[in-house]
C-alpha cells in the first residue's frame, strides 16, 4: 500500500464505515459513487496506486499482472517491526520460519526470496552482511514470483525491494527514543528539508545498546545515512545516498535438542535463552558501507533515462560455537555419553570482505500504434560482486552441559587460508507494456544474462541464460482487473558446500492467474492461483544437516487473498490467506520448514478524543501451520501455532507516545523443527515504548 495523503480545502474527519465483506458484493457503479464520496470526506491513504518493482515503470498496481504487495513505513511503525522479517509478517504467502540475526531470510511461495535496495541486488546467497534497518526505508515492494528479466539473478520466489528514503523539498523530521524488552534502549533521529529551490538533503541516524534474547550476546547498531538531491528541472532528479552501519549483534539464535524444547519432559525443558556458545568468542561483528546515486531524467513526455548505480564495502567477523544434535545414538538421544546431559558442540567461523558494484540503465519509450499505446523499456545491467573470506568448520569439537553449563572450554577459532570469489553479471533486457485503452494491458518481456565465476583454485565458470515474461490484464471495470501471467527466474548460487562443491544455477517457472479488484481508492484485494517450479533445487542432505545438495526440482501450487484497506486517521485493515504445496522431486509431502496454511488479520483505528489527542489502537492475529521434517519413517512436527500483536498510541499535536506488544500472550512456540533433532525457538513476547517527536 502506498500511503499519499490527498490535500483539500475543508476537508474533515471521517469513516468511510464500509467492511471489506459489503466491499466484495458492491457493485462497480457503486464501487465509484463510494470512492467519490469517500474522497470528499476523508485523507484517504491511497492504496495500490503505482509500483515501480513490478515494471520498472510507473504502472498501476490495478495493471501489473503478477502478485505485487506494499508495505509503507507507517505500517512497519504500527506493526512494532524492528526488521524486514517483521515488516512483511502479515503478507500473503511470505512465511519467516525463525528470527536469524545473519540476515532477512524470507521465504515466498516456498522458496527463499532475494534481497534488493533501490532496485539493486543487495543479498548474493548466504552472506554475511548487516540486516537493513526499517528506519532507512520508505517502503517495501514485494514482487511475487520469477522477476529475472527485469532483475537478473533472482530466485522463483520473487523480489523484495526495499526504498530508501528521499529527500524532500519541504522541511520536516522526527526524533525518537524507544525502550523494550532485553533492555533495547534506541534513539532515531531523520530530517529533511531544501537548501535550495533545485537541492534538498536528507540525514538518517540509528544508535542502539541492547542485549538479544539469548544470554552474553549483545544487539548494538550505529547508523548514519545521507543523501541529496539535485532538481535543476521538473524533468531532471539526481540523488546521492551514503550509509554507514555497524552492528554487533548474535551470529545465529539457538537451535535446542528436541528432547530439551518440543519433546521436553516436565521440568527438562531448557530456557529460551540458554546461550550454548562460548563468551568472548561467539561474535557478529559487521561493517558495512554504500555509496548510490540514482538518476531520473525526461527528455520530452515519450522518452526517459533511468540510472541507478551503488558501490558497497562490507567486512564482517563472525565465529559461533553451536550445538550439534544430530550426535549421539540418534536425534531424541544427543547426549554423549549416553545418559549424561553434554551435547557435542560445532565451531564455525569466518572474516569476510566483500566489494560490490551495481549498475542499472534503461531508456523507457512511449508510442502509440493504433489504438494500443506501447512503453517500451530497454536496459542493461551490470553486477561485480567480491568476497574474499578465510574460514573455520569443526564439527563435534567438545561437548557442553546443556542444564548446567560451564563455559570456557573452548579454544579460539583458528581460520584457514584465503578464499577469492569473484561473480560478475551483465544482463540484457527489453520489455514492451502495451496499453488497450479501458479494455486489456499486456507486458511482454525477454533478457540475456551472461554470467561468470572465478575463485581460488577452482577452474572458471560461465553460464549464458535467457529469460521470459508475458501478462495480460483485462480492464474488466474500472476497478476490477482479472490477469495471467508466465515467468521465468535464473538464480547463481554462491559459496560452496562442505566438501568444497559448487553449485549450479536455479532456474525456474511459474503460471498465475488471478484477479485484482480496487473498489476505492483506499481498498485492494488480491486473490491468486498459481502453480511454480524451481529446477536444480538445493535440500538437505539426509545424512548431514549442514550440506546442501542439489537433486531434482521444487514444486509450488496454491492460492492466496490479500486484502488491503486504509483511510488515514480512521481505519486500517490488512487481510491475508494463504494456502500452497512444495514439494521436491520424488517426494509426496510437504517440503521441510514450509507451513501449507498460513492466516493475519491486523488493524488499527483512531479516535479523536479531543481536538489535539487521537488515540490509536490496533492488533493482529497470525497463524502458522504445521511444518514436518522427515528422514525415511522417523517425523517430526512442529504444531501451528496463533500469536496475537497489539499497539496502541496516543499523538498530541507533534508528540506519540506508542506501546507496541509482539507475541503479546508470550505463546511458547516452534518454528521449525528438525528430524537431526533440535528445534528453533519461537521469538518469546517483546515490548517496546516509543516517544515520537515531529517538527
Amino acid at each position: 500500500m502506498t500511503r499519499v495523503r490527498l490535500r483539500r480545502a475543508g476537508m474533515a474527519r471521517g469513516s468511510i464505515g464500509v467492511s471489506l465483506l459489503a466491499l466484495v458484493f458492491a457493485s462497480p457503479a457503486q464501487a465509484q459513487a463510494q470512492t467519490a464520496d469517500a474522497e470528499d470526506r476523508s485523507d484517504i491513504v491511497v492504496t495500490g496506486t503505482t509500483a515501480t518493482t513490478a515494471t520498472k515503470t510507473d504502472t498501476p498496481i490495478l495493471r501489473v499482472p503478477q502478485a505485487i504487495e506494499i508495505v509503507t513505513t507507517e505500517e512497519m511503525q504500527d506493526r512494532g517491526a524492528l526488521n524486514i522479517r517483521e515488516a512483511l509478517k502479515y503478507t500473503s504467502g511470505v512465511s519467516n520460519a525463525s528470527d536469524d540475526s545473519r540476515g532477512d531470510f524470507n521465504i515466498i511461495r516456498g522458496h527463499e526470496s532475494v534481497l534488493f535496495v533501490d532496485g539493486l541486488k543487495r543479498n548474493y546467497g548466504f552472506v554475511f552482511m548487516p540486516r537493513v534497518d526499517v528506519n532507512t526505508l520508505e517502503r517495501v515492494e514485494v514482487l511475487i514470483g520469477p522477476a529475472s528479466v527485469l532483475y537478473g539473478s533472482g530466485s522463483a520466489s520473487g523480489v523484495t525491494n526495499m526504498q530508501t528514503k528521499r529527500p524532500q523539498f519541504e522541511f520536516g523530521g522526527s526524533a525518537s527514543v524507544s525502550y523494550g524488552t532485553f533492555d533495547r534502549k534506541e534513539g532515531v533521529f531523520d530530517v529533511t528539508g531544501p537548501l535550495s529551490d533545485t537541492v534538498a538533503v536528507r540525514f538518517t541516524g540509528v544508535l542502539r545498546d541492547s542485549d538479544s534474547r539469548m544470554d552474553y550476546t549483545p544487539n548494538d547498531r550505529q547508523l548514519a545515512q545521507a543523501s541529496i538531491a539535485w532538481r535543476p528541472s521538473e524533468r531532471t532528479d539526481i540523488t546521492a545516498i551514503g550509509i554507514y552501519q555497524h552492528d554487533k549483534n548474535p551470529p545465529n539464535y539457538n537451535i535446542v535438542p528436541l528432547v530439551a524444547s518440543l519433546y521436553a519432559r516436565p521440568g527438562e525443558r531448557i530456557p529460551d535463552s540458554r546461550f550454548f556458545g562460548e563468551p568472548g568468542i561467539n561474535k557478529g561483528d559487521k561493517e558495512y558501507t554504500a555509496l548510490s546515486l540514482l538518476a531520473t531524467h525526461e527528455f520530452s513526455d515519450a522518452l526517459t533515462f533511468r540510472s541507478s548505480n551503488r558501490y558497497t564495502w562490507a567486512n564482517t567477523e563472525q565465529a559461533e560455537y553451536y550445538l550439534a544434535t544430530y550426535f549421539g545414538s540418534g536425534p531424541l538421544d544427543p547426549f554423549v555419553p549416553a545418559g549424561s546431559t553434554r551435547v557435542p558442540r560445532n565451531l564455525y567461523a569466518i572474516d569476510v570482505k566483500y566489494n560490490v558494484f551495481n549498475t542499472d540503465n534503461s531508456l523507457a519509450f512511449k508510442f502509440d500504434t493504433g489504438p494500443a499505446s506501447h512503453q517500451i523499456l530497454a536496459g542493461i545491467d551490470y553486477s561485480y560482486f567480491k568476497n574474499a573470506y578465510q574460514q573455520v568448520f569443526v564439527s563435534g569439537i567438545d561437548t557442553i552441559d546443556v542444564y548446567n553449563p560451564v563455559y570456557g572450554t573452548g579454544a579460539p577459532p583458528v581460520l584457514g587460508a584465503t578464499t577469492t570469489e569473484v561473480l560478475k553479471q551483465t544482463g540484457f533486457y527489453l520489455q514492451d507494456q502495451v496499453d488497450f485503452g479501458e479494455i486489456a494491458s499486456l507486458v511482454l518481456g525477454i533478457r540475456h544474462d551472461r554470467y561468470r565465476r572465478n575463485e581460488t583454485a577452482k577452474p572458471r565458470e560461465s553460464t549464458n541464460t535467457t529469460t521470459k515474461r508475458a501478462g495480460l490484464t483485462i480492464n474488466a471495470t474500472p476497478t476490477l482487473a482479472p490477469y495471467i501471467s508466465y515467468a521465468e527466474s535464473f538464480l547463481p548460487i554462491v559459496g560452496q558446500n562442505q566438501l568444497g562443491q559448487t553449485y549450479v544455477p536455479l532456474s525456474g517457472k511459474q503460471k498465475e492467474i488471478g484477479v485484482k479488484w480496487q473498489p476505492l481508492r483506499s481498498t485492494m484485494l488480491r486473490v491468486s492461483l498459481y502453480d511454480l517450479k524451481e529446477n536444480n533445487a538445493l535440500r538437505t542432505d539426509p545424512d548431514n544437516p549442514f550440506l546442501q545438495t542439489q537433486t531434482g526440482s521444487k514444486k509450488s501450487r496454491g492460492v492466496e487473498f490479500q486484502a488491503n484497506h486504509n483511510v488515514q486517521d480512521d481505519l486500517s485493515l490488512v487481510a491475508a490467506f494463504s494456502y500452497g504445496t512444495v514439494r521436491l522431486t520424488d517426494q509426496d509431502y510437504q517440503a521441510e520448514g514450509v507451513p501449507q496454511y498460513m492466516a493475519s488479520l491486523f488493524g488499527t483505528k483512531t479516535i479523536a478524543l479531543t481536538e489535539d489527542i487521537s488515540m490509536r489502537v490496533g492488533g493482529g492475529v497470525r497463524y502458522n501451520g504445521a511444518t514436518t521434517s522427515r528422514s525415511g519413517t522417523f517425523i517430526v512436527e512442529a504444531p501451528s501455532y496463533t500469536l496475537v500483536d497489539a499497539m496502541a498510541a496516543f499523538d498530541y499535536r507533534n508528540w506519540t507516545l506508542q506501546l507496541n506488544a509482539v507475541n503479546l500472550f508470550d505463546e511458547r512456540y516452534y518454528p521449525g523443527c528438525s528430524v537431526f533433532g533440535s528445534c528453533a525457538n519461537g521469538e518469546p513476547r517483546t515490548v517496546q515504548g516509543t516517544l515520537t517527536y515531529r517538527f
